[in-house]
């Protein structure tokens, strides 16, 4: 069955994407918790020179990613600091042709080659052998402010509604925990804060209405 568009967004610099990702035949994506620091561990390896990163959520056969990718600039300045003999053919048609073509090229990929290397390391553990992740990984961009809310409070209440915890504040494996802390992170900590107005804000906001955004039409699982 083909996947509607709206679920296949090309990626533009500066604009809100929910990313998503599914095992195939509902494998699981992790067996312990080395596996998911792991699956986190290559995604901030790929990702994080090209996209921000404001919340994510690790279930046992899918993932959630709020990301915003970087600007061209940026993106162009980080590439030519980069050992030449390290960057990809795209990297390369980003650098040298209109950026504006090769730019979903060049984000798709990088969540591409993620999935590739999480997915190898994770089929030797297992001594198991082909792809882990359906094809292709569905993204779909943020229309305004009210579902970026919804959005975030959904993708941190989605182990509660899979039934995995009963309250979203203990649930180590997805941002929300990171976002309240202090510790260093690669999140944009201080911007999701900002926009729900505060710590205090931000819990009574995400326990007050995430039974009312499971049901958002919005939301993707």
């Amino acid at each position: 069955m083909p996947i509607p568009k709206i679920l296949l967004a090309q990626f533009c610099e500066n604009n809100f994407f929910h990313v998503f990702c599914k095992s195939i035949d509902e494998r699981k994506l992790f067996t312990n918790n080395d596996n998911r620091a792991l699956f986190l561990q290559r995604f901030n390896y790929f990702l994080t020179p090209f996209v921000n990163t404001y919340g994510y959520s690790l279930l046992p056969n899918h993932a959630h990613f709020l990301i915003k990718p970087n600007s061209t600039k940026s993106i162009i300045n980080f590439l030519n600091e980069c050992d030449p003999d390290l960057l990809t053919h795209t990297h390369r048609k980003f650098i040298e042709s209109d950026q504006i073509t090769t730019y979903h090229e060049l984000i798709e990929q990088k969540f591409n080659r993620f999935f590739i290397s999480y997915a190898l390391k994770y089929n030797i553990q297992q001594k198991q052998k082909g792809h882990l992740f359906l094809r292709p990984f569905k993204r779909k961009p943020v229309n305004d402010d009210l579902h970026l809310t919804q959005l975030m409070i959904y993708i941190h209440a989605n182990p509660v509604k899979h039934k995995i915890i009963k309250d979203l504040t203990y649930y180590k494996w997805s941002s929300y925990q990171a976002l309240l802390s202090d510790s260093p992170t690669h999140l944009c900590r201080e911007e999701v804060l900002n926009w729900f107005g505060g710590k205090e804000n931000f819990i009574r906001v995400h326990h007050e209405q995430t039974l009312h955004y499971y049901n958002h039409p919005d939301a993707m699982e």
